[in-house]
């Protein structure tokens, strides 16, 4: 799995919109609080998985671009808010 196209463009949307998780819960086209709650503990799981096997540099690295991906989405989040409302 590619993280970025030839452009050097991160391909998240296009990875999520093929995973088997994404695809179960938008098949109705309806996100339960259920199916919320069990992608939160996948997460967590996963996430909790990588942090035993990192070194103390390597989750670093990590967590910080865990943490600009989520503010990178937020900002566009709030970008698209700003976007309609004109």
């Amino acid at each position: 799995m590619q993280l970025f196209d030839e452009n050097g463009f991160l391909r998240l949307d296009e990875i999520v919109a093929q995973r088997p998780s994404f695809l179960k819960c938008m098949a109705d086209h309806y996100i339960t609080d259920d199916e919320l709650k069990a992608q939160a503990e996948t997460v967590r799981d996963l996430l909790r998985k990588l942090d035993e096997k990192l070194s103390d540099d390597d989750e670093e690295m990590v967590v910080n671009a865990i943490c600009e991906l989520a503010v990178l989405y937020e900002m566009n989040a709030q970008w698209d808010m700003q976007e309609g409302g004109k």
